[in-house]
This record gives C-alpha cells, sequence and structure tokens, in this order.
C-alpha cells in the first residue's frame, strides 16, 4: 500500500499522525479518585496517562536493573508517567518472586520491588500495582491454588470460590500493601508513587460448578475490603476486561461492589475473546476497530459514570504485520485514545519493554523505530 493511501483513514479516525512534532503531555502525578468518580491530582483533575510493562520485577529478580531503568525512563519520555505491571510473582526460580511454591513470603523479591519502586520514584513515575493474575504467567492464579490445595489440580475459578485461596491471598494482600519499603522508609500504603493497587488481571470464573453471579463481586469485595484494611490510601482497580456479562464477569455488578475506585476495561480486537473483527484487511478493518473499540469504552464509561466510579482503559493492543504495521497501530491505538479522553478515561496501550527485547506476541510498541506510533503516545 504506497503511502497516499493512508490519507482517507488519517481523516476518517481523526488521528493526528501527520503534522508537526509535539512534546510529551507531562500530567502531574494522580493522587487519587474524587467522589463522582474523576481522577484528581494536587493541581486539580488529571486524567491518568499510562502504559503497560510487565517484566519489570522479572527483570529485577535477575539484576537486569540497566533494564528497569530504562522502562521507567522510556514511559516518562513518552509522557505516560504511569507504568501498569505486576507484583504478583510466584514460585519458580526468579528471585524475584514474591511468594514462595508453599505460598510463603519471599523477602527477597520484596526487596527488589522495594528498589523498583524507589528507582520509579526517581524518575517521576507512578506504578500501578497488579496483585494477582489468572492466567498462569508469572504463577498467577494456579500457583496459589497449587500452594493452598497441593495434589487437587483445581480449576482457576477456584481462586475466587475456595475458601483457603480466598485466604491465603488476602493475607499476601496485607503483607504486601502492609509493607515499609528498605530503600525508601514509606509504607507501600501510603506511597504516593504507588497510583493503584489491582485485585487481579483478567478474572474470569467460567466454571458453572464453582461460579455464579455473585463469585467474582463477592471475591472483589472481600479483596478491596482487605487492602483498604491494610491501610491503603490509593484508590483500588479492579483488572478485569470490562464484560457485561460474559465469563463470570459483569462490570456492572463490579460496580456495585462500593469498595472499588477505578473500573477496567482491556481491548484486543484480533484475540478470541476480547473484541471480535470480521475477517479482512484494509481500510473496512481499521474502521471496524476503531469504531467497536469506541462502542466498549463509551459502554464502559456509562457504568462508571453511573456509579460514579474512575474508568480506566487499561490494556490497548494492536496487533499487525508488514510496512504498514506503525501506521495502522497509531491510527488504531489513537483512535481509542481519543474516546478515552472523551469520556475522562484514564488509558494504557499494551506495552512497552526494554531495548532489544524480542516481539513475543506482536504487541510490542518499540516508539525509537516506530515514530507514528510514538507520536501517539506522546501526544492523543
Amino acid at each position: 500500500m504506497r503511502a497516499w493511501s493512508w490519507l482517507p483513514f488519517v481523516v476518517l479516525l481523526g488521528c493526528a499522525e501527520v503534522g508537526p512534532e509535539c512534546a510529551p503531555v507531562r500530567p502531574p502525578a494522580v493522587t487519587g479518585v474524587d467522589t463522582e468518580g474523576g481522577f484528581v491530582s494536587r493541581e486539580g483533575p488529571v486524567v491518568p496517562r499510562a502504559v503497560n510493562s510487565y517484566p519489570l520485577l522479572d527483570h529485577a529478580g535477575r539484576d537486569r536493573w540497566d533494564d528497569v531503568a530504562a522502562i521507567l525512563d522510556q514511559a516518562h519520555a513518552l509522557g505516560r508517567p504511569i507504568i501498569r505491571t505486576g507484583a504478583y510473582m510466584t514460585a519458580g526460580e526468579n528471585p524475584g518472586r514474591l511468594r514462595d511454591a508453599d505460598g510463603t513470603i519471599h523477602e527477597e523479591g520484596l526487596r527488589r520491588l522495594d528498589r523498583v519502586i524507589r528507582m520509579a520514584e526517581e524518575r517521576h513515575v507512578q506504578l500501578l500495582l497488579i496483585t494477582a493474575n489468572h492466567w498462569p504467567n508469572y504463577g498467577g492464579a494456579p500457583a496459589v491454588l497449587d500452594a493452598v490445595a497441593p495434589g487437587e489440580d483445581l480449576p482457576a475459578a477456584a481462586f475466587y470460590s475456595d475458601p483457603r485461596a480466598i485466604a491465603h491471598q488476602q493475607e499476601f494482600l496485607r503483607a504486601l500493601v502492609g509493607r515499609t519499603n528498605t530503600e525508601t522508609g514509606l509504607r507501600y500504603a501510603r506511597d504516593p508513587t504507588i497510583f493503584a493497587w489491582e485485585l487481579v488481571n483478567e478474572a474470569r470464573c467460567d466454571d458453572p460448578g464453582r461460579c455464579d453471579e455473585d463469585t467474582l463481586p463477592d471475591w472483589a469485595r472481600e479483596m478491596s475490603q482487605t487492602i483498604r484494611r491494610a491501610g491503603a490510601r490509593q484508590p483500588i482497580a479492579w483488572g478485569g476486561q470490562g464484560y457485561l456479562g460474559q465469563h463470570g464477569e459483569d462490570l456492572r455488578d463490579i460496580a456495585r461492589v462500593g469498595s472499588i475506585d477505578i473500573l477496567t476495561v482491556h481491548l484486543y480486537p484480533d484475540l478470541a475473546g476480547a473484541l471480535t473483527l470480521e475477517p479482512g484487511r484494509g481500510r473496512d478493518r481499521l474502521l471496524t476497530a476503531a469504531a467497536q473499540g469506541r462502542r466498549r469504552i463509551l459502554a464502559a464509561a456509562e457504568v462508571a459514570r453511573a456509579s460514579e466510579q474512575a474508568l480506566l482503559v487499561e490494556e490497548a493492543g494492536w496487533r499487525t504485520e508488514g510496512p504498514e504495521r506503525d501506521a495502522e497501530r497509531a491510527l488504531v491505538l489513537g483512535a481509542w485514545a481519543r474516546a478515552a479522553a472523551e469520556v475522562g478515561a484514564g488509558y494504557a496501550p499494551w506495552m512497552i519493554a526494554e531495548p532489544g527485547r524480542p516481539d513475543y506476541d506482536g504487541y510490542l510498541i518499540r516508539p525509537e523505530s516506530e515514530p507514528a506510533t510514538a507520536r501517539v503516545l506522546r501526544c492523543e
């Protein structure tokens, strides 16, 4: 496709891919969520500009501190000084794990996290800490279930319904939120570098023998109350994909929990189980992605507005191949960014990493070699 043929997409999607370069937007640090569901800073209302990068604790565990610094610096340079990252690594051999295979707290891993937080603070970057993962990456819910019920081979749904798993996760949250950082002397519960606590990444409860419409809301209530009782002053985010009745998640029920501050939505139009696009390529595919993503953001924003809670589009990824990869990604991510901004929602594309990292899944954003996408991240 010749370069001039992108002009219709630029016009139709409203993307500012062309035109003069811009300086990164540098919003003030987010300090909380007000009673009407707006994000606030010490200077007044603010909309979070975030980005994802899951390998921070992995790098810290392997003493790759230059890679940690590079990711933090990249987020700051993009004007997206909030990084969503994991704080749940369980089992395995990485010294950065926060729990051993038997579920006991791994102090060395927490000390690595202490340093990550200190490095973020030095660079004026905040962290959204994910405290559990439905999927097995870095242990996740399956590792917790193995710890509390060895040999029982429990399904993932048991993470949200088995009393042993619930109690174990609460114990972990109390230890994490109540920790005093050995490098800064600040309690995690009061550290402004921690933007928010996230309950779980992409919770699902599809097992009819263990799940009903109350399972995830009840679990979310218990976990969020545990975090608050541990003294946390930061907002509490849900972490789900934002379904309205699929996979055991209904964002409207989560909104009614009452002890969650930030509702969440994830956008992956080319992944099964996220948004579904009709087969095809080119203009129709891009316009469909932009339109469907916008509709999903607006639907989630309506739920958030009705419940006076904040909304964070906390994962947004576009995967494509070929010479137009950068231009396509910029157009789609830019369209979603404007939809989020329209309703005052935070926005966090997926994902950045250290220079030279392989692109394992097709979603890695390399600002140094993707100028159109980098401009969207800096300017939208």
